[in-house]
């Protein structure tokens, strides 16, 4: 296994020939996140990488937390709420994926996930991406939105253990995130019903005009025998 001096001096050779293709990036994101479990290994990584210049580096440090599940790193979270705002889309859902596996919490970061996933709905907006998924802004907007909807479902569930209501839904009734889940649901069965219905359609005969039945009639009666 190579040592972190080496890795550096790799990143930094093929960044210099802009020469780092996804392969390389995936490549030394895991080889990373192998020595990231060493003592204080994981903060030398986001003190070193997570602001780097290069914007692919920045995300070969993303992916190598994410992959080495070392979130508890004392320097993590702040490196996280630059990246959410990042120039590239890219770096900016690595981030949110980030931020949802390692479930993290807080008002701050609430904030940048509600202004990156903007006006995202969830799961009309997912569909899309599914569907594009070479749109990286609007991968990195349902990513936040996935992780922004877990975070509050998860508020309103602890308020609603606190005041005794241990069988009640996610949200409290009539708030704005019950109102939204209502909505998603109502959509999600509206969809349903569109899709069920312009699959099975159905083909009526229909009967021929009366003149070409009395021609019809008239035709078979002169032929018949008798």
């Amino acid at each position: 296994m190579l040592s972190y001096r080496m890795l550096l001096f790799k990143i930094s050779r093929l960044t210099g020939r802009n020469r780092m293709t996804a392969v390389d990036e995936i490549a030394l994101a895991g080889q990373l996140a192998e020595m990231m479990h060493r003592p204080h290994a994981a903060e030398r990584v986001v003190a070193d990488l997570m602001d780097h210049e290069h914007a692919q580096v920045r995300r070969v440090a993303l992916n190598a937390v994410r992959r080495a599940r070392c979130f508890a790193c004392p320097n993590l979270l702040p490196a996280l709420l630059r990246r959410l705002a990042d120039a590239e889309p890219w770096l900016r859902h690595d981030a949110a994926w980030v931020v949802a596996e390692g479930q993290f919490d807080g008002a701050e970061l609430r904030a940048a996930l509600r202004r990156l996933a903007g006006r995202t709905q969830l799961p009309q907006d997912a569909a899309r991406a599914r569907a594009f998924p070479d749109d990286a802004l609007l991968q990195a907007q349902v990513k936040a939105r996935t992780a922004l909807d877990a975070l509050l479902k998860k508020s309103a569930a602890e308020a609603n253990r606190r005041l005794g209501l241990a069988g009640a839904a996610g949200y409290a009734k009539g708030t704005v995130g019950h109102n939204n889940m209502v909505r998603r649901e109502t959509n999600r069965r509206t969809a349903a019903r569109r899709l069920d219905s312009s699959v099975r359609l159905t083909y009526r005969p229909l009967p021929p005009p009366e003149g070409v039945l009395r021609i019809n009639s008239a035709a078979k009666t002169k032929t018949s025998p008798g």
